[in-house]
């Protein structure tokens, strides 16, 4: 605990490898970490430059003012050995490895000069992430290892990940989809500082409701099952599993030089500690979505509401499939919905099947009829959007719809799921971007499908389930 108040706290970060040129990781370092409003001392290390984007440079970390608390590496594998001993005479507390070509490998070489890097680091109080990591995210302090499309507002959500390459998809995914993060860490072949520790610490933090991870395989078995069984007491933990199969064992075993062991053995601890399996980072969204915006649901009894026939057909199948209950509603529902809905073309059964999508007024009464009915729990509220754009000529009616079903929801006090249907066309896009945002902004979770919503609720209810209802 006390090493990671140097990987979260640093008063100065050391870029070893820092560049002016934009094809470099060096330079996106450099940038990512200006661009996010790091307040402590920054400085680039490079023995060709005597500044970097107009910051002096040093040499080596030998040469720069001391303290260093955080050291990133930009440098070529068989440079390291050497800048470890840097660490070690500059008092460096922390060093994060982006340099590959180490276990990973599997390469004798690139075995060697891990061990060798390792052995060097332990000889003073040096500890490391990676090697072959993107590091850390953690935008409260303007700490980051890509600034493009990543929030500079914190949130809720801590991501641990043995994957770079997913580290920086679901921070991207999540500054479109309204995920705000607390601390992001990408940590790689997990050569010293691995897993358990960064598990250990999001367990007591603050900062963090949420905890999700990308783990291919477990450097300490009893280790990781403590950390995992202290975590799952105090918040939900949400893990994408990588290496399943013979061939993902393979690549997991050639991208981190992580073994895997045996996924019945997972699943057996993921079920006992109660921790959310995701299969892959889709689904890891859609779950994040729901923690952080639907209330604590009472069942799993959904009802489905938006407009066309075989959407409604499907969404019925989807959500069983998921583990939901499609209620049928009561009769004295059904009677009040029959006041306002036509006869023609739709259907008052649940799935609700609704041309007063294009009556926002007449809409929002469908929802608050609908979740009136005691025995509904959930709603998954869809919106077809070439259909309801193309049929107005314009975004304005949509918005009318969204400002209906945020007033709705907000009125219910239930969890409502809003899945916003596009084939993706290039007029309508615009308009799905700006109507995310609407309920991102309202605090409603946004589904690009009916069937991801359904899976994200199921897993939802269970959990809350699992834990008596409540927190």
């Amino acid at each position: 605990m006390n090493d990671m108040k140097y990987i979260f706290h640093p008063r100065s970060i050391a870029i070893v490898g820092a560049t002016s040129d934009p094809l470099k990781i060096g330079y996106s370092y450099m940038t990512s970490i200006l661009d996010l409003g790091f307040k402590g001392k920054l400085y680039p290390i490079n023995p060709k430059r005597s500044e970097v984007l107009g910051i002096k440079a040093y040499p080596t970390l030998r040469d720069a003012p001391r303290p260093i608390d955080y050291a990133i590496s930009n440098i070529p594998a068989r440079q390291v050995p050497q800048m470890v001993e840097d660490c070690l005479a500059a008092g460096v507390k922390v060093l994060q490895l982006f340099t590959a070509g180490f276990s990973e490998t599997g390469e004798d070489e690139g075995i060697r000069l891990e061990e060798e890097m390792v052995r060097i680091a332990r000889k003073g109080v040096v500890r490391i992430i990676g090697p072959n990591c993107l590091g850390v995210y953690y935008p409260k302090i303007g700490l980051a290892f890509n600034a493009i499309n990543m929030p500079k507002e914190s949130g809720p959500v801590a991501f641990l990940s043995q994957s770079g390459g997913y580290a920086n998809e679901l921070t991207n995914i999540g500054g479109l989809r309204g995920i705000r993060f607390s601390k992001v860490v990408s940590y790689g072949n997990a050569c010293d500082l691995n897993e358990t520790d960064f598990l250990e610490y999001l367990a007591h933090d603050p900062d963090t409701e949420v905890i999700a991870a990308y783990i291919e395989g477990v450097k300490n078995g009893p280790g990781f099952v403590r950390a995992l069984r202290e975590a799952t007491k105090r918040k939900p933990v949400v893990i994408l599993k990588g290496g399943r199969t013979e061939a993902g064992t393979r690549a997991a075993a050639s991208h981190t030089g992580a073994l895997t062991g045996a996924v019945e053995v997972w699943d057996a601890l993921c079920r006992q500690m109660g921790v959310l399996q995701v299969n892959n980072l889709d689904e890891m969204a859609d779950l994040l979505l729901a923690f952080l915006h639907l209330p604590v649901p009472q069942g799993r009894n959904v009802c489905v509401i938006g407009l066309g026939g075989g959407v409604s057909v499907q969404a019925a199948d989807d959500c069983n499939a998921a583990g939901l209950h499609v209620y049928p509603l009561p009769p004295e529902i059904r009677a009040e919905l029959k006041k306002i809905t036509p006869e023609a073309g739709t259907s008052i059964a649940n799935p609700i099947d609704s041309i007063l999508m294009f009556s926002p007024e007449e809409f929002y009464k469908t929802i608050t009829i609908t979740a009136s009915c005691q025995q509904i729990d959930l709603l998954i509220v869809h919106m077809t959007l070439e259909f309801g754009i193309s049929y107005t000529g314009g975004i304005e009616l949509m918005q009318a719809v969204a400002d209906n079903v945020i007033r709705a929801g907000k009125e219910t006090g239930k969890p409502v799921a809003v899945v916003l249907r596009t084939a993706g066309a290039l007029p309508i896009w615009q308009g799905f971007l700006e109507l995310r945002e609407r309920f991102h902004k309202a605090g409603f979770p946004v589904f690009p499908t009916i069937a991801g919503a359904a899976v994200a609720l199921d897993r939802f209810v269970q959990y809350h389930q699992n834990r008596g209802g409540s927190e």
